[in-house]
């Protein structure tokens, strides 16, 4: 890698050149961690490009870890890796060359020097580092490192449990198909309480308050192939929130915000800004999949609708309903989280699937990344039954080998408020649609019900594998209030065995996204997202052969289902036509 030195020709960070366009620097305003981190910066190029690292101060402390397209024009991404420091404040510049014109200055990077910490960090660290001696799953091993105590507090975890060689607390990683592949992160985490819960009155009970405009997340793609034209598609809504009101559902294509047509240069910054930061009124132009009756296909309807954000109640069934498959009723559930203050709103979709007598329940945690143990647990009483009463549903086995029991129908202490769930007659299996989101509380579903011998269908993308949890508490600094959540357990079912570490895996046939790098193998290769609704099994494809296995094992003699608008084989035995499904333009050939 070449190092550009004595460039006579440069420019101010972020402005518009010929040829690169549209930098963002995470770090441009910020100092880089001491601790040594990680950055990417981001640009487009006219043209194909190289780059290069220029140490102001210094020798190698930095380098160029990955850079991505860079073979042609477009977004290119250049990863950077920086070492901690010990010493004095040093700087670094980052060059980029497109297409053999003269290097640009694209980036300008400072670390912190080595000072001591704050107050609130020798604070934080000294409580962190107390509870970890006693309670972390791993005390013994965290016991026998070199623990950093002169870390920010927001570095502590990361700094000295990423160094961790034990099980699975250097985390998580990021699979193939995602933005960041083999990337490790750990689970313990330390957050400052910003805000105290208070409830909205909703049609399914008391919930927990939220504020915002209610879109959960996007999934971005061309809306025309060959042309800079982006859209980013729901992942869904929440129930009641002013998105939900003003007509928005999972599966909109949004391509125009205010007047802004979406480019590949900002649709990143509407989306962040429409999920996590809204503020005022927006003007929102969409496309939607409409059943045309006439042409028994869907046709692209373009529709606009205004909306604010506002406070609404929380609710984590985003989406339920009673089906009918072959005469067999069906109860399918999305389920955001387990959390036991929105217990009234599983309450009440489980009463609805009870009065309906579901014959089968669809339980979809695609997007659930876990919660508490008492709402799995008395999740997982309802769907089991009578006929498991007082078995055990887990074991939360903790550092020094004592076990905490949690039975089926009802908690063994005061911790567990939830008392006996009700039960869902007659069912004898559970059909779970699930992707690398699934973690933690969601998988304890599915290794606990697999421990007292309760068939689980496993659908879709290979969960996240989280077979840890947290006991979290708070503590206060200053009149500022932290809530620190280390690594405590680890949860066995009945047989004594934790779900795997690399995660559960699909069934055989039922395998929607294999989370690699290509899409052409895949049989939904938007996965876990989606263009239609939730309820509409044309474009929600693990709802599809969900639906195919139930109606097939009810009637053999008839292998699929029916519906009038149906593109692909929903059977799992037959293949999906290859292709792009977040391209609108491929969609519209269908």
């Amino acid at each position: 890698m070449l190092l550009f030195l004595g460039v006579s020709c440069v420019r101010e960070e972020g402005s518009t050149s010929t040829g690169l366009d549209s930098i963002e620097n995470p770090r441009a305003d910020k100092l880089v961690s001491k601790y040594g981190e990680t950055v990417s910066v981001t640009f487009q190029a006219d043209g194909a490009w190289t780059a290069a690292l220029e140490l102001k101060t210094g020798e190698g402390w930095a380098e160029i870890s990955q850079i991505k397209g860079n073979e042609a024009a477009g977004k290119g991404t250049v990863r950077i890796n920086f070492s901690a420091n010990e010493g004095d404040e040093r700087s670094a510049e980052l060059y980029v060359s497109v297409e053999d014109r003269e290097p640009e200055l694209a980036a300008v990077f400072t670390q912190a020097a080595g000072e001591s910490i704050s107050g609130l960090s020798a604070y934080l660290n000294d409580y962190m580092h107390k509870r970890l001696l006693e309670e972390y799953l791993w005390a013994d091993e965290y016991a026998g490192l070199d623990v950093d105590m002169k870390a920010s507090y927001d570095q502590f975890l990361p700094v000295n449990l990423g160094r961790m060689r034990t099980n699975n607390e250097d985390g998580g990683y990021f699979r193939d198909n995602t933005a960041n592949p083999g990337q490790r992160y750990i689970y313990s985490q330390i957050s400052e309480v910003t805000s105290t819960k208070t409830y909205v009155a909703t049609r399914s009970g008391s919930l927990p308050s939220a504020y915002g405009l209610g879109i959960a997340s996007f999934y971005a793609s061309l809306m025309e192939q060959g042309k800079d034209a982006i859209m980013l598609t729901v992942s869904y809504v929440y129930p009641d929130s002013p998105a939900a009101e003003a007509g928005l559902r999972r599966g909109d294509c949004i391509f125009n915000v205010n007047g802004i047509r979406l480019t590949q240069s900002n649709y990143e910054t509407v989306a962040s800004e429409l999920t996590d930061r809204p503020e005022g009124s927006y003007d929102i132009g969409f496309l939607r999949f409409d059943p045309d009756e006439a042409q028994g296909k869907y046709v692209l309807n373009e529709y606009s609708v205004s909306v604010a954000p506002g406070t609404f109640g929380y609710n984590p069934v985003i989406y339920s309903d009673v089906m009918s498959v072959g005469g067999v009723k069906i109860g399918y559930m999305v389920l955001e989280s387990f959390d036991s203050s929105t217990q009234p709103a599983l309450e009440k979709v489980l009463g609805e699937f009870i009065e309906a007598g579901i014959d089968e329940l669809i339980l979809d945690l695609r997007f659930n990344t876990g919660g508490e143990v008492q709402q799995s647990r008395y999740l997982a009483s309802s769907i089991a039954g009578r006929g498991f009463d007082d078995m055990t549903f887990c074991d939360l086995q903790f550092n020094d080998g004592s076990l905490e029991t949690w039975k089926f129908r009802s908690g063994p202490n005061e911790v567990d408020k939830l008392g006996v769930a009700p039960e869902i007659p007659g069912l004898d299996r559970l059909w779970v649609i699930m992707s690398e989101r699934t973690a933690s509380a969601s998988e304890l579903i599915i290794n606990g019900l697999e421990g007292v011998g309760f068939s689980t269908v496993l659908i879709g993308s290979r969960s996240e594998g989280k077979n840890v949890g947290m006991v979290v508490s708070q503590t206060v600094y200053e009149g500022r209030r932290f809530e620190f959540a280390p690594v405590t357990y680890r949860a066995l079912n009945a047989e004594g065995e934790s779900g795997p570490h690399d995660g559960f895996t699909p069934h055989e046939g039922f395998e929607m996204n294999n989370q690699n790098t290509s899409t052409s193998d895949d049989l939904d290769n938007m996965f876990p997202y989606s263009f239609g609704d939730w309820g509409n099994i044309d474009f929600n494809i693990a709802l599809q052969y969900a639906c195919a296995g139930i109606y097939g094992s009810v009637s053999s003699s008839v292998r699929s289902y029916p519906s009038p608008f149906i593109h692909v084989a929903p059977l799992p035995e037959k293949e999906r036509p290859l292709g792009r499904f977040g391209n609108a333009v491929y969609l519209r050939e269908l």
